[in-house]
């Protein structure tokens, strides 16, 4: 479950921040560019998984007390996963679900958060490396 929410943490970090790469290193749009057609489908997973998450952090809860700092990075990781993935899921959604009462809320919704999609995608590659140092400091 780490390898997954740290990889999804790095693409989602990417396909997040892509626009404002090719502005500044115009020679990675090829290779971006390979990446952002597969955007809906990282979105997709990233939302089931951000999710899944939420759930998850529900039950970290009862350790609030004890590591108050674990918990809240937690849910700070499920939010931010599943905002971004909303973003870059949604062209997805409406393909494989139509249009619909459910699926123009969600669009809606990731109308009001896109403006905050370069925000959550450098939020995704910090709590990335934030990842990484733990991990480090583990082994």
């Amino acid at each position: 479950m780490y390898w997954l929410t740290l990889i999804l943490l790095i693409l989602l970090g990417v396909l997040g921040i892509a626009s404002w790469l090719k502005g500044r290193q115009p020679g990675l749009g090829g290779t971006l560019g390979q990446l952002e057609t597969a955007q809906g489908w990282v979105g997709l997973i990233g939302l089931i998984w951000g999710v899944v998450l939420l759930l998850r952090w529900l039950s970290t809860l009862s350790l609030f007390g004890v590591a108050p700092g674990f918990v809240l990075v937690a849910l700070a990781t499920a939010l931010i996963i599943t905002a971004l993935s909303l973003i870059l899921a949604l062209p997805q959604l409406k393909t494989l679900f139509g249009s619909n009462g459910f699926t123009n809320k969600l669009g809606d919704l990731a109308a009001r958060l896109a403006p905050f999609k370069m925000g959550l995608g450098f939020a995704c590659l910090i709590l990335a490396l934030y990842m990484l140092v733990m991990l480090l400091r583990v082994l």
